[in-house]
């Protein structure tokens, strides 16, 4: 098993012994035929999409990259995961993260 550190504070991301990367520092999982791509998508306070994007590799990720696309000018609060499988199935999860663009705060939703 091969263990990458989270850079956003999250759990650390195995991937197995014969994983192939690539990328600047050799670490980028995304060289291997065996990742799958997760989409992104931002919502704002209307619930509409704002932004999509691949480039997180972890949902801590994605998350700490609500700042970035505040920063572009867009309100956004809400966040989905769509998740691609080798065999070609996704399934979008809604994160339980809410963003307060004035306080540059994202909040874990507690469901009861």
């Amino acid at each position: 098993m091969i263990v990458l550190p989270c850079q956003y504070d999250g759990p650390d991301h195995e991937f197995p012994d014969d994983w192939e990367f690539g990328g600047a520092n050799n670490e980028h999982p995304a060289a291997d035929r065996r990742f799958c791509t997760t989409t992104y998508t931002y919502y704002d306070d209307r619930a509409q999409p704002c932004w999509t994007t691949v480039v997180p590799l972890c949902d801590d990720e994605a998350i700490d990259q609500f700042t970035w696309v505040a920063s572009l000018g867009y309100n956004p609060v809400w966040l989905s995961a769509d998740r691609y499988a080798p065999d070609g199935s996704h399934k979008i999860d809604m994160l339980p993260w809410t963003y307060d663009k004035s306080t540059d705060t994202a909040t874990e939703r507690v469901s009861s």
